[in-house]
């Protein structure tokens, strides 16, 4: 489980922020929480803001900081590191600076992190988490690397590549190391979606799992789940229909969803599907494996081309204990102001991203914001306000400012 994710000169973000996912000591929604024996911890966050306000860029740095440590390994990771402008706050000649706390399938808690400058890593720390204070693992200095526990495997290392992250090193040299790879896992099992970005969304609409040509019970769970929001859908079409007939189509998998009508039954590509079905379909897969195996998912614009209902649809699955037995989050950028309430979150849950007149981004979670208005300086929100109507009216900030725009009709 992800604890904190902290960033620095990242994009839009130049001062440290840090996205926090321990709850606080708020009784509300306490199904909202997964409690665990190392603390509770929030199972969703909703990031809103004005559009160009940082909330993308808040995901993106996750993304970026995964790539980083996964970049050599070209089984996990398929795509180029996108250094482009990434430093946007390149004029101090500060380095982007990144660091997780996480809760590992080993039940210990691991604290991670680096510095990187124009592709050059200044430094890198792992630390352990012992009766509430942290133990080094290793720590490195450019080049130089100090680790706890120096076996011969380390020996030659301490001219490492000033590119490469030991941690990613290390794991490939040591593969029974219980710390390095447990980390090193969490991350290759953690996924960000960016659905804001139509080249991923066309990517991800073509992405059709193997499992659904042979696996029967896969396929028996994603009819279940399209069937939640489109009760027509009576079975799932699949070309070819086994593995070896496979090899014959290209790797090309057909899928149609047969719809039950009073006039009878009618089969339509997914292709043809609305944009709303096609995404949850497509979505299924990084769901349940967030779902079942306890992993974190980051999603930019979920609710886009998402009714509403569909989306608090996602939002219930990771709340509910009997659906999320692994304790998974979910972490998301959106506009939805229509769950923006105290029915679907804690306080604690709702994350706001906003730029300043310098253009610099901070995000903060409704829990700790101070109120300004009035009647009510220097409150913080109560669990009994209506959050999206506050929050549209500007009392939370992170909203738009908009300027009155005037059409020039003389020729």
């Amino acid at each position: 489980m992800l604890i904190r994710f902290s960033f620095k000169n990242f994009k839009s973000f130049k001062n440290e922020n840090c996205l926090d996912m321990e709850a606080t000591a708020l009784k509300e929604h306490e199904y909202n929480v997964a409690k665990t024996e190392m603390g509770e911890y929030l199972k969703v966050s909703a990031i809103y803001g004005a559009n160009a306000s940082g909330k993308t860029n808040v995901l993106q740095a996750f993304s970026y900081m995964k790539k980083r440590i996964l970049v050599s390994d070209d089984s996990k990771v398929n795509t180029p590191l996108d250094e482009e402008n990434v430093f946007s706050f390149m004029i101090n000649n500060d380095p982007i600076s990144l660091e997780v706390e996480i809760l590992a399938r080993n039940n210990k808690i691991y604290k991670y992190g680096f510095d990187i400058l124009k592709d050059r890593i200044i430094c890198e720390w792992l630390y352990e988490k012992r009766v509430n204070k942290f133990y080094e693992i290793f720590e490195r200095n450019e080049n130089n690397i100090k680790v706890k526990d120096n076996k011969n495997k380390l020996l030659g290392l301490a001219n490492i590549d000033e590119r490469s992250l030991f941690l990613n090193v290390y794991t490939k040299i040591d593969k029974n190391n219980e710390d390095f790879n447990n980390v090193y896992e969490w991350f290759i099992n953690a996924n960000y979606l960016d659905l804001g970005d139509p080249k991923f969304e066309n990517a991800l609409n073509k992405r059709i799992s193997l499992r659904i040509v042979e696996d029967e019970k896969y396929k028996s769970e994603l009819l279940s789940f399209i069937r939640t929001f489109d009760s027509t859908i009576d079975s799932i079409n699949i070309s070819p229909n086994s593995l070896e007939e496979l090899k014959n189509t290209n790797g090309v998998v057909k899928v149609e969803l047969v719809h039950n009508f009073d006039e009878g039954k009618n089969a339509l590509p997914l292709s043809l599907e609305s944009n709303g079905t096609m995404k949850m379909f497509h979505l299924f897969d990084f769901l349940m494996d967030a779902l079942k195996n306890g992993m974190v998912l980051f999603v930019d614009e979920l609710d886009a081309k998402l009714h509403p209902l569909l989306t608090r649809y996602i939002i219930n699955l990771f709340h509910n204990s009997d659906t999320n037995k692994g304790n998974g989050q979910l972490i998301y950028s959106t506009h939805d102001t229509v769950n923006l309430n105290k029915e679907t979150f804690r306080r604690d849950e709702i994350w706001f991203a906003e730029k300043d007149k310098d253009g610099i981004s901070e995000i903060y979670a409704l829990s700790d914001y101070i109120l300004e208005d009035d009647k009510n300086a220097g409150k913080k929100v109560r669990n009994d306000a209506t959050y999206n109507k506050d929050y549209l009216t500007g009392r939370y900030g992170a909203i738009p400012v908009l300027e009155e725009f005037e059409i020039d009709y003389e020729k």
